[in-house]
């Protein structure tokens, strides 16, 4: 916690003096951004700061349950430009908050960000807490409070937290772990009486008949490269209609190419409309960050999305070349 301390103070000492705040969470919104969101909305209110919550798409049915709290809205510009300020959560540049970039990058209004994504556009927020090393935004909105008022971490902040981080971690299981994260852990369990198991329940354990049927399909669909220790699983439009699945039934698939005992790196190739999405994850040395910045995107070394044009059958070709060629570097 001392190494963010100093910046930590900073951020919260300018965002506690206005009096109307909209925090944003990035597109395609997963639970460390809906939690870190959640959490810092919760921070802000108590000093009685006016927020209100954005986020450009619709919230997992998994982690939905998060926004009884405080609700997630899809806003307007004109809704947002009625805050003093804008704080964004768990993205490093403005292009990765959705349709809202264009009006983020003309207002003269602060723009403030915690986030833990490498290489953020430092020119474009005037106070950042930006910490790489950390396992999850939501681990650094607990350091927020944490430096600031402990006290004020209750069961909606506690739950809202470890929600974010559990899920960033893999469950505890990431190399961004350590001692320090099982500490924060602790003393969210501890000062919000949480029920992890309950928790964790309400994230992982929500799959209908049809998630089902796709995970069946898509795990028929895995391909192995034992050179290049390359586990790749897509999946079709048609595959999502024959189950009757929607795109968010996608999230998660990914775990279980890389599940596999030889596998070091795993990618996900979905189709969506006109393009693929990517989704790429390693348990190695192999940077998917790197790869991921080939392909309009980005993320961590261990975890990261990007897009290809498509059709689905190239894009597995194509990523596939750029996986050998990196590893013959």
């Amino acid at each position: 916690m001392y190494q963010y301390q100093e910046s930590l103070k900073q951020l919260a000492t300018k965002l506690r003096y206005h009096k109307s705040v909209a925090i944003i969470s990035h597109v395609r919104p997963d639970a460390d951004a809906i939690g870190s969101q959640i959490g810092v909305a919760l921070w802000l209110k108590n000093f009685g700061t006016d927020v209100i919550c954005h986020n450009d798409d619709p919230i997992p049915s998994n982690i939905a349950w998060l926004t009884d709290t405080l609700p997630v809205q899809d806003l307007s510009d004109t809704e947002l430009d009625f805050c003093e300020a804008f704080l964004f959560v768990d993205g490093n540049s403005p292009q990765r908050f959705g349709k809202h970039e264009a009006f983020f990058r003309k207002t003269r209004k602060p723009c403030y960000v915690i986030d833990h994504h490498p290489e953020p556009e430092k020119d474009f927020f005037l106070s950042m807490v930006s910490i790489p090393e950390a396992g999850s935004t939501a681990e650094l909105v607990y350091y927020l409070f944490q430096t600031t008022y402990p006290d004020w971490i209750n069961n909606q902040v506690a739950t809202a937290l470890y929600t974010g981080i559990m899920t960033d971690t893999g469950s505890f299981r990431f190399d961004s772990v350590g001692a320090h994260t099982h500490q924060v852990v602790s003393d969210l369990i501890r000062r919000g009486s949480l029920r992890v198991s309950e928790i964790h329940e309400r994230v992982y354990d929500t799959f209908s008949e049809n998630q089902l049927k796709l995970t069946a399909r898509a795990l028929g669909q895995i391909s192995f490269d034992p050179k290049t220790h390359l586990a790749c699983m897509f999946v079709t439009e048609e595959d999502l209609t024959d189950t009757g699945c929607t795109q968010e039934d996608i999230e998660g698939l990914i775990s279980f190419p890389l599940a596999m005992k030889e596998a070091k790196i795993a990618i996900l190739f979905s189709e969506r409309k006109n393009k693929v999405k990517l989704s790429f994850r390693s348990k190695s040395e192999f940077d998917v960050n790197k790869l991921a910045r080939f392909f309009e995107g980005g993320g961590h070394q261990k975890a990261a999305g990007g897009w290809h044009p498509g059709p689905i059958e190239e894009a597995i070709e194509d990523v596939s070349a750029k996986v050998k060629e990196l590893l013959s570097c």
